[in-house]
């Protein structure tokens, strides 16, 4: 029998444990990430799916108020939510949803949004639980185009082929590194690296995700899952690409920013080749790039063409995120 329980912090561990042997779990999946928000943010109330006794699935979720409404949302504080499981048959993931909808129903929701965690996370590139959704009345409420780097080859493979979309040899980019005084350097220095992070963000009427005290607060709770990589030029830092390891397939190009006093020496091709041969030579299969469309746009579908053009030079493919809703009377 199929039965939903909130999470408490005594279910900690077994939660974990799931994530990490799920076929979909991430990073923004463990507890570790999840519980680092402050609880005045949201209030949490992800589910636990089991068959009698025996844990299936996951859920992080928060309640949300619109309009005096209640939302179940999965996730707001992470780049992906959704349910969290280990590859399973249709049948099973139908009686999940249905009892996910009674539950929400019972506890007066009246809407459940997810974001479900996109294929390339997963153990099998399995999208049975996204029709079921659907065949269980959730609708696609909203689309994002991400950019998916394949890690297809040895990372000398891969720079070449970048070299050869750039119309630029290796040697040119070489040249240039030891020209310009450009050396990397692989360290969780965030605080060098935040002014540069303001700075790219204010230049399009933004702010960064993360507050200063949050990255050293994550790197602190999951250690060994963010990398910085630092590109300094005579010893200044000029820019920086801060990946997140989303599990052991996939790592998310989550930041890559850039000096725009320096733009002309390219610091963020320096950097994506970087992270490119460290992907590679650590065994990751995909570097998400992130999504690609115009911030606060009237058409929350709008492209933003140039930035779209920069990934596909590295060699990236579009890969829609899609957002999962349903209503309930």
């Amino acid at each position: 029998m199929i039965k939903i329980k909130p999470y408490t912090s005594s279910d900690l561990a077994q939660w974990n444990e799931l994530v990490n042997q799920s076929d979909n779990g991430t990073l923004f999946h463990l507890r570790n990430f999840l519980d680092y928000h402050p609880p005045e943010r949201f209030k949490d109330h992800s589910l636990m799916i089991y068959n009698d006794e025996k844990l299936l699935a996951l859920i992080p979720g928060a309640e949300l108020e619109e309009n005096g409404k209640k939302i179940y949302f999965s996730h707001p504080g992470a780049s992906y939510g959704g349910f969290v499981f280990r590859s399973s048959p249709f049948a099973r993931c139908d009686q999940w949803i249905r009892a996910f909808d009674v539950y929400l129903k019972e506890h007066h929701f009246h809407r459940a949004t997810l974001v479900q965690v996109p294929r390339i996370y997963g153990t099998f590139e399995d999208e049975t639980l996204e029709y079921a959704l659907l065949w269980n009345g959730y609708e696609v409420s909203e689309n994002y185009i991400s950019s998916v780097i394949p890690i297809d080859a040895d990372s000398d493979e891969l720079c070449r082929r970048v070299y050869k979309r750039k119309n630029r040899s290796k040697k040119y980019y070489e040249n240039l590194m030891v020209d310009s005084g450009l050396t990397y350097l692989w360290e969780n220095d965030f605080e060098r690296f935040y002014p540069i992070l303001l700075e790219n963000k204010a230049k399009f009427d933004a702010k960064p995700t993360h507050a200063l005290e949050e990255l050293y607060r994550l790197d602190s709770l999951a250690p060994n899952r963010l990398k910085l990589l630092l590109l300094l030029k005579d010893g200044e830092i000029i820019g920086g690409t801060l990946n997140f390891i989303a599990n052991a397939k996939t790592v998310i190009i989550f930041y890559n920013m850039m000096n725009y006093d320096y733009a002309d020496l390219q610091p963020a091709v320096f950097q994506v080749l970087e992270t490119i041969r460290w992907a590679s030579s650590q065994g990751f299969q995909y570097l998400d790039f992130g999504v690609s469309q115009v911030p606060k746009a009237e058409n929350p579908l709008t492209p933003h063409p140039s930035l779209i053009r920069f990934k596909e030079e590295f060699g990236a493919f579009g890969l829609v995120r899609k957002v999962f809703q349903k209503d309930y009377k």
